[in-house]
């Protein structure tokens, strides 16, 4: 009897397993989702690239299976463990950045097809490209900053990420305005319209990335010092 509870496995030895697959799962979502914001980037710059195109699509697909796994993963683990405060806190940490992490992936998919509908070589547009790249660059940041938050438990790159979010709010209030003066009063073809609208619907998609990059950073907060900081100023 006792040679065969010593090869029984025991409920914390399947608790660990469960947690580190709970955990490579998040770390295979988290990757692709960097991967994702990498590639639209290249397509302000060729957005005919089919191979680029393709493959953000294939992405986009196991995102959202990789969500629902993971969701499914945090329900069964609080079921079947009744996991202690840190546990749980973890958990549902787990849980709304799987949330914020497919958003991001919608958002990067809404981003290709405005730019899949733009003509780039169209005059008054080149100058747009920089700024766009720009929130890019800040966004694919914060991302990473708020992940190695979670993943490092550090609350001090989670606060360093929530400050970042005005660079991408400035940004995306610059492009909208040169777009209002360039644009204002000024007869335009249907594909110039086309450009300027989704211009305008691109700055708004990554300005939303960064709101989303703020919400895992937040998540955490939560988890590393059990607050929730959702609607508190912050001091500067």
């Amino acid at each position: 009897m006792d040679a065969l509870n010593e090869n029984k496995p025991s409920a914390l030895g399947i608790k660990d397993k469960y947690l580190a697959q709970l955990h490579s799962d998040f770390q295979l979502l988290s990757e692709i989702v960097l991967s994702q914001i990498k590639m639209a980037a290249t397509l302000v710059h060729d957005n005919h690239n089919e191979e680029v195109v393709s493959e953000l699509r294939r992405n986009e697909k196991i995102i959202n299976s990789l969500d629902v796994t993971i969701k499914e993963k945090v329900i069964n683990a609080i079921i079947l463990f009744t996991p202690r405060a840190l546990d749980l806190r973890r958990l549902m940490s787990y849980h709304d950045m799987t949330i914020s992490m497919e958003r991001v992936g919608d958002l990067i998919e809404n981003i290709t097809l405005a730019l899949e509908e733009m003509d780039l070589s169209m005059p008054g547009f080149e100058k747009y490209k920089k700024p766009i790249d720009k929130m890019f660059v800040q966004t694919d940041k914060m991302l990473k900053s708020a992940l190695f938050a979670f993943t490092g438990v550090s609350n001090e790159m989670a606060y360093d990420t929530i400050q970042m979010d005005d660079k991408v709010d400035k940004l995306e209030r610059k492009i909208e305005k040169q777009l209002a003066s360039d644009f204002n009063g000024q007869a335009q073809n249907t594909q110039s319209l086309v450009n300027m609208m989704n211009l305008n619907s691109i700055s708004y998609y990554l300005e939303r990335i960064g709101d989303k990059a703020v919400d895992m950073a937040e998540s955490a907060v939560y988890l590393i010092e059990g607050k929730d900081i959702r609607h508190v100023k912050l001091p500067e």
